[in-house]
C-alpha cells in the first residue's frame, strides 16, 4: 500500500467487512457508519498523537503516511490468525474555526466476506484510546 485512500471518493464493497467513521463536514461518496467525535485539540497535535499511538500499537505497522494531508495507512495484523487488515486514518481540522479536530477512519478486511465486527471494534478502540490519551495529556 503506497498511496493514501481518498475519503472523498471512497467506494465501499458490498461485503459487510468494513467500518467507516467520517467527520460531519467531510463530503464523501461513501456513507459513514458513525460520525467522528470531536477532539479538543488542534489537528496537528492530534496527528502527532495518532502517529505515536499507531507506531507503538501491537500488531500495527504504518505502511504509508502523508504529513501534508495528516493521513496514515496502517496494516493491522490480527493476533490469532495473523490476518492483515487495512486502516486509513486522516485527521481533519474543524471547519468552524475552533482549535478542535475530527477523524476520518476506514478499516477493512483484506480477506473474507464477514469480519464479525472486527473492523468496528478496531475503530472504536482507536477512538477510545485517542480520547483517553487526550485526557491524560491535558
Amino acid at each position: 500500500m503506497s498511496k493514501t485512500v481518498s475519503f472523498e471518493t471512497l467506494v465501499r464493497p458490498d461485503t459487510p467487512n468494513t467500518y467507516l467513521v467520517l467527520p460531519a463536514g467531510l463530503n464523501s461518496t461513501a456513507e459513514a457508519d458513525k460520525s467522528s467525535p470531536v477532539f479538543g485539540e488542534p489537528a496537528e497535535a492530534l496527528y502527532q498523537r495518532l502517529k505515536m499511538l499507531a507506531g507503538t500499537k501491537d500488531g500495527w505497522t504504518i505502511a504509508a503516511q502523508d504529513d501534508e494531508k495528516m493521513q496514515l495507512e496502517i496494516v493491522a495484523t490480527t493476533k490469532l490468525l495473523k490476518f492483515k487488515d487495512d486502516v486509513s486514518v486522516r485527521v481533519c481540522p474543524s471547519t468552524d474555526g475552533t482549535q478542535t479536530s475530527e477523524l476520518a477512519v476506514y478499516s477493512r478486511s483484506r480477506l473474507g466476506k464477514y469480519d464479525f465486527k472486527a473492523n468496528q471494534k478496531r475503530v472504536h478502540s482507536l477512538l477510545s484510546e485517542l480520547k483517553g490519551n487526550a485526557a491524560a495529556t491535558a
